[in-house]
């Protein structure tokens, strides 16, 4: 055990910060510029040693801190949070065998199923997360839309979120609006380019420097408490009972 922890300090693993930035982000830039099976199968004492384990306990201390504030995540799985570092080639006109990322979608039912959480990307020089609801189905999509639409209670709670200081660095919503006005609803209203949602997510981008001074747990730790009225919202009232049919996994690398 003692021969375990010294190898850990060493990588610069400690209790609050379980992944190495430094190794993680080695790896993943040789992964990037090499990015084929051969180098892959010679560079994954890394991976195999540190990497995949670190990363998934940094998922597990996120988990257990953010069901503070977010009740949902009580119980997660974190293994069902994390997205394979394969990539499945099968539909894809990029062949390349690996995503030079680690990424985790934190939710009720991890990765699987378009409910509101927070989705985590760490890359060099291309770390980002995002909270709110990506690709909702067409239910709680509806709902949402209503919400807008009626434009009671609800949807000045949902202001006032959007107002907070806390929300601010992860500015401006992105929608990814629709060009027209679905149908249903009116051409014209004062909430027309929420009613015209796609998704509703927050986001920022994180420099290296900054994980690297205050450590990528405590970055991460941060956002999911800044984040979490805005995704509960989304999911009290986009889905209210939730349903009990288990969802696909939605694919995250165009995030």
């Amino acid at each position: 055990m003692a021969r375990d922890a010294a190898v850990a300090a060493r990588r610069g693993v400690t209790r609050s910060e379980p992944l190495d930035q430094a190794v993680a982000f080695r790896f993943l830039r040789g992964l990037g510029k090499n990015n084929d099976r051969t180098w892959f199968h010679a560079n994954r004492e890394d991976w195999d040693g540190h990497i995949r384990h670190g990363f998934e306990d940094l998922i597990t201390m996120l988990l257990l801190d953010a069901a503070a504030v977010d009740p949902r995540l009580r119980g997660v799985d974190p293994k069902a949070c994390l997205f394979r570092l394969a990539n499945d080639t099968r539909f894809r006109k990029d062949k390349s065998p690996y995503k030079p990322w680690l990424s985790a979608w934190l939710g009720p039912r991890g990765k699987s199923g378009a409910f509101s959480g927070y989705y985590v990307h760490l890359a060099p020089g291309k770390t980002h997360v995002s909270a709110g609801i990506y690709v909702p189905e067409k239910e709680p999509l509806h709902a949402l839309r209503s919400v807008f639409l009626e434009n009671g209670t609800a949807a000045r709670e949902f202001d006032k979120l959007m107002r907070s200081k806390a929300l601010a660095p992860y500015q401006p919503l992105t929608t990814d609006s629709l060009r027209v006005t679905p149908r249903g609803f009116p051409k014209e209203h004062p909430r027309r380019e929420l009613i015209r949602a796609r998704n509703y997510l927050v986001a920022r981008d994180v420099r290296d420097a900054e994980l690297k001074e205050r450590g990528i747990f405590a970055v991460l730790r941060e956002f999911i408490r800044a984040t979490s009225p805005f995704v509960q919202w989304i999911d009290a009232h986009g889905f209210g009972a939730r349903p009990e049919r288990e969802e696909e996994e939605f694919d995250e690398s165009s995030w």
